[in-house]
């Protein structure tokens, strides 16, 4: 019994370690460090201009890692705080479509790393 429960285990993280991302090369995780820090000035000017703070106010409200969050809804908790007053549903959703679209942008980012 306990010879097939390691024997699951070892198949189990045989198959998890295959469907893991490889790692980029020196010259794709380059290009991935700077599409990210593109992607995410991008970001940060797009909202501010958007909620009419400033982009200091913005990345107060980005996490400062990988994180499972929504980036796009702390951003706006964040302005909203700071404004002491909500943002209207069109600025809500204005900002809600620029997330999507840097989360977007990341995904064809690594994509891109992983074929240099």
């Amino acid at each position: 019994m306990r010879r097939i429960a390691i024997g699951l285990a070892v198949a189990v993280f045989a198959v998890l370690a295959g469907a893991a991302e490889p790692l980029p090369s020196p010259a794709g995780a380059a290009y991935l460090k700077a599409e990210r820090t593109r992607i995410e000035r991008e970001f940060v000017s797009r909202v501010a201009g958007i909620a009419g703070v400033s982009e200091a106010v913005v990345r107060q409200g980005m996490p400062g890692g990988p994180r499972i969050t929504d980036t796009g809804q702390r951003v706006i908790a964040t302005i909203e705080q700071r404004r002491g007053a909500p943002l209207d549903a069109g600025q809500r959703a204005q900002i809600e479509a620029a997330d999507a679209e840097r989360k977007a942008a990341l995904v064809n980012a690594r994509e891109a790393a992983s074929r240099r």
